[in-house]
């Protein structure tokens, strides 16, 4: 990570009284002019800015383990901030999954790619090289992660839920429960909290740094072990 970051030019902290970014000790700046051109592998398409999930795409994110921060996002920007954050080089995560919607009359099925959180992105940098993030007003406020290893290991279960391709459910707060360690299936190795609706039985996976939930389904023979 650190070898990745330093190989980016120096960005002077050109900061004015335009407005203001909130670090997590306090406003950390903000400059008036805002960078216009994507990085490469970033493109328009129906008139969002498509990006990949994780930047480099080949990088664990074990491998930034340390080095991560969250950024408090304004609202629909988040493909914006990841596009800024992919032409300067700097390692990011954001969670997109595909939004399944019933529209019509005969209940045509319409596809979207969306932010898993809305108005969060995980990027990994050292503190120390922040100026590099001066150039965006996209966003409001950068959180420290005290836990590293607990956060890595959340988003690791997220990434592992997203290419189920099941249909994903996100809720405010931490579903509390027993955790069970699943050991069969699309989502062996994974710990989380099994809820039952319905008649299905769904895995309960918590991002505490969100304070949010994300549900995935089970399949019924799915064999699981209380920790």
């Amino acid at each position: 990570m650190n070898e990745m970051a330093n190989t980016l030019p120096y960005l002077p902290d050109t900061r004015n009284n335009s407005g203001k970014i909130e670090d997590e000790s306090g406003t950390i700046g903000m400059v008036e002019n805002e960078s216009k051109q994507p990085g490469e592998g970033v493109r328009k398409t129906a008139g969002k800015t498509a990006v990949q999930t994780r930047y480099p795409a080949d990088r664990s994110l074990d491998e930034d383990l340390g080095a991560w921060w969250v950024m408090h996002i304004k609202p629909n920007c988040e493909r914006k901030v990841a596009a800024y954050l992919l032409s300067r080089n700097i390692s990011y995560y954001l969670p997109l999954h595909k939004r399944r919607q019933k529209i019509g009359y005969y209940g045509r099925i319409r596809e979207t790619e969306v932010p898993l959180f809305s108005g969060y992105l995980c990027f990994a940098l050292d503190k120390e090289k922040h100026a590099l993030l001066y150039d965006t007003k996209k966003f409001v406020r950068i959180i420290k992660v005290e836990d590293q290893q607990g956060f890595v290991q959340e988003l690791n279960a997220i990434s592992r839920a997203i290419e189920t391709g099941e249909d994903l459910l996100v809720q405010p707060g931490l579903v509390p429960g027993k955790r069970v360690l699943i050991l069969s299936g699309p989502m062996e190795g994974i710990e989380g909290v099994v809820v039952k609706r319905r008649l299905e039985r769904q895995l309960a996976l918590s991002v505490k740094m969100f304070n949010q939930s994300v549900i995935v389904r089970l399949d019924p023979n799915t064999k699981v072990e209380t920790l």
